[in-house]
């Protein structure tokens, strides 16, 4: 984690759940952060997932650059919190592309 402590404060939860990489350095970081709720931890990573697929997306069409999407992980994470999709992400239908 790219904070002091092992608990987050509450700017910093904040900060997670708008940019999780400013926070984290990886998404299983985020399953195993004591004191976020499960329901925390899924929209985090869900927020990491949207990043990370509009990475994906930029490097698909060689735009990419800087550190990996970690799509993969992201996805591993996720399936050890929510292993049937249950929760919807909250983001609305964001635009995809054909």
């Amino acid at each position: 984690m790219k904070t002091e402590s092992v608990t987050l404060t509450r700017e910093e939860l904040a900060e997670a759940i708008v940019s999780p990489v400013s926070i984290f350095d990886f998404p299983l970081e985020v399953v195993a952060c004591p004191g976020l709720s499960r329901a925390q931890k899924i929209d985090i990573l869900k927020r990491w997932e949207l990043d990370a697929r509009a990475l994906q997306r930029a490097t698909d069409e060689n735009m990419g650059g800087g550190e990996p999407p970690h799509l993969d992980e992201v996805n591993r994470a996720l399936l050890m919190l929510d292993p049937e999709n249950a929760v919807p992400d909250g983001f609305g239908s964001a635009p995809t592309k054909i």
